[in-house]
């Protein structure tokens, strides 16, 4: 692990997930603010940034507990945390949503843990 106080990734491997640390990287969150997730690969590697000059990459995957997880295909911003009766949001792409590839969002620091670290 780096000593670089503002490595997201070396953050999350000390301490686990936080949404205190949420930031919406984009800008925006699709599904507000919650900790997101997708089993795409190429997904995730888009999010993924070095804070020093290096040719490796690293990503995480992570143990999720989905619980029961409310399906969605279209932008939702402004959620805190899932509707009603739910656990988790997921994500998923179709014909008419804005989804290109499917997405898992927990709202509880609880419900996600660091399990693997990739480097690639």
């Amino acid at each position: 692990m780096c000593s670089n106080t503002t490595c997201g990734l070396c953050g999350i491997l000390r301490t686990s997930f936080d949404l205190k640390f949420y930031k919406g990287k984009t800008g925006w969150g699709r599904f507000g603010c919650g900790l997101y997730t997708s089993s795409t690969s190429s997904k995730s590697d888009s999010y993924t940034s070095n804070k020093t000059v290096s040719q490796n990459k690293a990503m995480i995957l992570a143990k999720v507990v989905v619980g029961r997880g409310y399906k969605m295909t279209t932008d939702a911003t402004t959620l805190t945390a899932p509707p009603a009766n739910y656990h988790s949001v997921l994500g998923e792409p179709d014909a008419s949503g804005s989804l290109n590839y499917d997405e898992l969002v927990v709202y509880d620091n609880d419900a996600i843990r660091p399990a693997y670290l990739i480097v690639y």
